[in-house]
C-alpha cells in the first residue's frame, strides 16, 4: 500500500529542476546583484555631488555627502559580495563591488594620492 502511494505521488511531482524554477523566476534571482549595482551607481553620482559642493566652498554639505557615500559604498560592497557568494546575480555583484571600491572617497583619495606623489 505505501509503495502505491509513493509511486502515485512521484508521478504527480514535477522534476527537481522544474520545481526550482517555479520557486524563483529567472529575473528575480539576479535582483540582489542588480540592486547593488544601482545603489553603487547612485552613490557614485552622490560622490560627484560631494566634490561639486566642496569645489563651490560648501564644505559642510560636502562632508555630509562624503560620509554618506562612504557608508553607502561599504553597504553596496557587502551586498555585491553577498550576491556573488550566494549566486544571486554574480556578474552584477562583481560589477557592484568594483563600482563600490572606485566610488568610495577613502579609497579614491588613497589611490589618487599614490599616483600623485
Amino acid at each position: 500500500m505505501t509503495a502505491e502511494i509513493h509511486d502515485s505521488y512521484a508521478e504527480r511531482m514535477p522534476p527537481a529542476a522544474a520545481r526550482e524554477t517555479e520557486t524563483a523566476p529567472a529575473g528575480s534571482r539576479a535582483l540582489p546583484g542588480l540592486l547593488a549595482v544601482v545603489a553603487a551607481a547612485f552613490f557614485a553620482v552622490l560622490h560627484g555631488a560631494a566634490v561639486a559642493a566642496a569645489s563651490a566652498g560648501d564644505f559642510a554639505t560636502a562632508t555630509v555627502l562624503a560620509w554618506s557615500v562612504i557608508v553607502g559604498t561599504i553597504a553596496t560592497l557587502l551586498l555585491g559580495a553577498a550576491s556573488v557568494v550566494l549566486g544571486r546575480g554574480r556578474r552584477w555583484g562583481v560589477l557592484a563591488i568594483a563600482l563600490s571600491v572606485v566610488a568610495n572617497p577613502l579609497v579614491l583619495t588613497r589611490v589618487l594620492g599614490f599616483f600623485g606623489g
